[in-house]
């Protein structure tokens, strides 16, 4: 009887370790077409494009406040790299850009 609970536990650590490899060498020799085991690089909003990227929160407030005194719909998002993103939809974009550029 105790020679099966060795059996067993032999098993589970056999396949723990080739688990452990497998999972190495996806990670080291890059994933197969179509998985991504990182997460994108580049920020995402859909519909959105970013007109502006302020490092100061207030400071992007005030930017959103003036566009949408304006008439033009702004929002913000703080992306990964920390910084606050003004957006605007893309058929605004332009727009937007003038009146935060002169």
């Amino acid at each position: 009887m105790p020679l099966m609970y060795l059996a067993g536990w032999a098993a589970s650590a056999g396949v723990l370790a080739a688990l452990v490899f497998i999972i190495r060498l996806i990670k080291h020799s890059g994933a197969p077409s179509g998985i991504s085991l990182t997460p994108a690089t580049t920020d995402d909003y859909g519909l959105l494009r970013s007109v502006s990227v302020i490092g100061d929160l207030a400071f992007a407030r005030d930017v959103r406040d003036r566009l949408r005194h304006n008439g033009v719909r702004a929002t913000l998002a703080t992306g990964r790299d920390g910084m606050v993103r003004v957006l605007v939809f893309a058929d605004e974009l332009d727009r937007a850009r003038r009146m935060i550029n002169f």
